[in-house]
């Protein structure tokens, strides 16, 4: 046991370990610190996301929750408040104005805060509670429509309360655009006294729920495993459509950034641990020739992977550890305050990445090093002959699935990346085989330096396209996740952009739509068209009830409740003809009408083309025929609608209008003046909300930007790693140049011309991987469109080109700036 220690201190001493254990640390550091850095930035975009909902989670009901519901949720030791919303008139001795009325209990909000000022449309502080008993907060625009200010009475009902706060903001705003009153909010023991709630009054109620997320876990499949039809739970996602895909999309990219480190830091060690085999196996081969055997040579390189292993992963989880601190103080001024820790498994991801990197890539050509034959101490030392190449890559493989699922839990990315890696190594060989053969043609007429070092890529063919596969299966993965990131940002900042409507205009009667278009037109207010609007319930599929579509429906949409019809012949910018035909102008058959499904109600119900479609519209039955199928992107804060008919229906009677408009902030007095002209006319302020959405989303997109530059440091790392595994070939061929008078600067040019046209060939070749990988990941994970890039294809060849021809020129110099024989002596 003493002498196996003495020669792992012998090679640790002498360098023999340097780069093996050099590349685990960063392994173990890289996959850490990213782990640490995502899952912290990621918990606190999720608990900020929670602010939509005023806590953790929701459940919401149209009947009154039973106690039982708050007792279990004490049990398992979540907190909770109350919330009851109901409609009712607002009075005051100056005018009246249906309200939104929300009553709130002792504790809310859970998450966020509600924003007051003691002025319509003032400034605003945050508080976190509600009203007192008797009091009430309204929202700025009813102080206009009331005549009021602050101070003064209302009635709510039959119940009087003092208006002590303009109510600016709301953490859990509405998320429907339609049927939003504006903001009357008491206290919950007032609601009684108002007299509004009776049987048969429309009343939403709602607990907020906050705690850890096992114990959320645990009570919603304990008190709530199925949801009733009068009672549904509800997250962050399922609260806000735009929060969910962002947060959605935003997930997916750090864990395909998470699962790619785990991918290039066990390339790394693989390549520093074959390295590090090749040179032990002149020295196995001594050892056999004095007496050792195959189990004594195996039991020395099991301890030799288990020190490295322990010692390794653990500086490597401590380094990942502070560097995450390090990147968070680097960042403080950009990260949002108070970040959320990160979960315990977090500091433990890296260092099991590792170690099952170590064991899957290292493993193997160690513990082969046990079939070395003694008469190997009097030939070149290297790993050719006693390790199958093909089981290595069988284990690898398997390792990189196993990693990268484990790391992402997405099966669906496991398998893409999976096969873009088979690809690679299938086809890369032959494609390096091809250029080389290429390039060394098309240089026969250049100077020494591009045939000697064209020859010299001939030469070492296999090493070179070994090295060519590597190469072009990390800057594969550079470009994809550089491609990736642009397409996410960009996708984030056309959703809301800084002028997107932040408020919508409906119940605007049909005498009311042209002198409403006029006061906006006059106070140079931008709007989008102004859409006609009828309330309707799908009831029938080709003379069959849609019921039973509805009850096997997989999807979560609500496909019983009323929809919002509208008709239109110009197909809106923000969507997309996905099958069918758009209906334009009016059939030229009046009795025939077609209509325009959205794409995943249509799905959800199995809807075809050429179906015939009955509606319900105001006790009338309306028939038409689903012409085409509309992909709708919701989160443009554009009116939208399931259905588009292609001509008006009812002759255009009990139609209401709907719009959008953008409202800067020093213009929202302007509401007031439209409250008093039109008082039946509703407006949805989403101001606040677009304001939190592009906090989160900037958050998102901050965490997207500093995870790419940490795997684009650990494909830096794994370049180095591979280069630094065929010097010792390099160093003899050009010390044996310099040995036979061949200059510096020539020698220098050959090894220059060699690595770019390493780099070059797998740049070429790693475009065209990240253009298919792209085309898969785009449209089936992340759910974006994809755009064949002909800047990717460029940036391909020439990335590599610079990158490794400089890389690996840099690290090979020093062959020029050392006598020869000492270059030879030490390999």
């Amino acid at each position: 046991m003493k002498s196996i220690f003495t020669l792992l201190w012998r090679d640790f001493r002498g360098g023999e370990l340097t780069i093996l254990i050099l590349s685990l640390m960063l392994a173990t550091a890289t996959v850490t610190s990213i782990t640490l850095f995502t899952d912290r930035i990621q918990n606190s975009i999720l608990d900020e996301a929670t602010e939509f909902l005023a806590a953790d989670a929701q459940i919401r009901s149209s009947m009154p929750i039973a106690q039982s519901t708050l007792d279990a949720a004490a049990n398992h030791n979540l907190q909770t408040a109350q919330i009851q919303s109901f409609r009712a008139m607002a009075f005051s001795d100056n005018g009246m104005q249906l309200v939104a009325a929300k009553g709130v209990s002792e504790g809310y909000p859970l998450k966020g805060a509600v924003t007051v000022a003691d002025s319509p449309f003032g400034i605003g502080s945050n508080v976190s509670h509600g009203p007192e008993p008797g009091n009430v907060w309204l929202a700025s625009r009813l102080f206009g429509a009331l005549d009021i200010a602050i101070g003064d009475t209302v009635s709510v009902g039959d119940a009087q309360f003092t208006v002590t706060k303009a109510l600016i903001k709301e953490p859990d705003a509405p998320e429907s655009f339609f049927g939003v009153a504006p903001r009357a909010m008491m206290n919950l023991a007032d609601i009684p006294r108002t007299g509004a709630i009776q049987p048969g009054s429309r009343v939403n109620f709602s607990v907020l729920l906050m705690g850890d997320a096992a114990s959320l876990t645990s009570f919603h499949q304990a008190v709530l495993a199925e949801d009733s039809p009068h009672t549904r739970w509800v997250g962050v996602e399922q609260s806000n459509r735009n929060i969910g895909d962002a947060l959605a999309r935003a997930q997916q990219f750090l864990l395909l950034a998470g699962s790619l480190s785990v991918l290039l830091c066990g390339v790394a060690i693989a390549m520093a641990a074959r390295r590090y085999a090749g040179r032990q196996a002149g020295t196995v081969a001594l050892l056999k020739t004095f007496g050792q055997t195959p189990d004594r040579i195996l039991l020395r390189y099991a301890i030799v992977l288990l020190c490295l292993g322990v010692a390794s992963t653990a500086l490597g989880a401590i380094s990942g550890w502070g560097l995450h601190l390090v990147i968070l103080a680097a960042l403080a001024n950009l990260l949002p305050e108070g970040l959320s820790a990160a979960n315990p498994g977090a500091y433990l991801s890296g260092s099991l990445a590792g170690l099952i990197a170590l064991l899957a890539f290292a493993a193997p050509p160690l513990l082969a090093l046990r079939q070395v034959p003694p008469a190997r101490v009097l030939r070149e030392a290297g790993t050719d002959g006693f390790l199958n190449p093909k089981i290595a890559a069988g284990i690898g493989l398997l390792a990189i699935v196993a990693l990268i699922y484990f790391y992402s839990r997405d099966l669906a990315m496991t398998l893409i990346l999976a096969l873009g890696c088979i690809v690679i190594i299938g086809g890369g060989s032959l494609l390096a085989w091809a250029l080389m053969r290429a390039g060394k043609s098309s240089v026969s007429g250049l100077g020494s330096a591009w045939r000697i070092g064209f020859a010299n890529l001939q030469r070492h063919q296999g090493l070179n396209a070994i090295q060519i596969t590597i190469f072009a299966a990390l800057i594969m993965l550079m470009l994809i996740l550089v491609a990736l990131r642009t397409e996410l940002i960009q996708q984030w900042q056309r959703q809301l952009p800084d002028d997107a409507p932040n408020h919508f205009l409906f119940n605007v009667f049909n005498d009311e739509k042209p002198q409403i278009q006029a006061l906006m037109d006059a106070q140079n207010i931008p709007h989008r068209p102004f859409y006609p609007m009828l309330r309707g319930r799908l009831t029938e599929v080709n003379g069959e009830s849609v019921k039973p579509r509805v009850e096997a429906a997989e999807s979560s949409m609500d496909y019983q409740r009323e929809l919002n019809l509208t008709w239109a012949t110009t197909l809106g910018e923000d969507n997309t003809v996905t099958a069918g035909t758009w209906h334009g102008a009016a059939s030229d058959e009046p009795a025939q009408i077609e209509v325009s499904a959205e794409e995943e109600y249509a799905k959800g119900l199995h809807l075809k083309l050429g179906d015939t479609l009955r509606f319900s519209i105001a006790g009338q039955q309306v028939d038409a025929k689903l012409t085409s199928i509309r992909d709708v992107q919701w989160d443009s804060m554009n009116p939208n609608f399931f259905m588009i008919f292609s001509q008006p229906l009812l002759d255009n009677t009990a139609t209401n209008w709907l719009t959008s408009f953008y409202l800067a902030e020093n213009q929202k007095t302007w509401l007031n003046t439209l409250g008093r002209q039109f008082p039946t006319v509703s407006v949805v302020e989403l101001d606040q909300m677009i304001g939190q959405i592009q906090n989160i989303i900037g958050q998102v997109s901050l965490a997207v930007e500093f995870v790419l530059v940490l795997v684009l440091a650990a494909g830096l790392v794994v370049l180095v790693t591979s280069i630094q595994a065929s010097l010792d070939i390099r160093f003899q061929e050009s010390a044996i140049l310099r040995t036979m008078g061949a200059p510096r600067e020539l020698v220098n040019r050959i090894l220059l011309i060699e690595f770019a046209g390493l780099g070059f060939m797998a740049g070429l070749l790693a475009a065209i991987g990240a253009q298919a990988a792209l085309f898969y990941l785009q449209t089936q994970v992340f759910d974006l469109r994809f755009e064949p890039s002909i800047i990717l294809s460029l940036c391909g060849p020439l990335l590599g080109a610079l990158l490794i021809g400089f890389t690996g020129w840099a690290s090979t110099r020093r062959v020029t700036q050392h006598p020869p024989l000492t270059i030879l002596r030490n390999l």
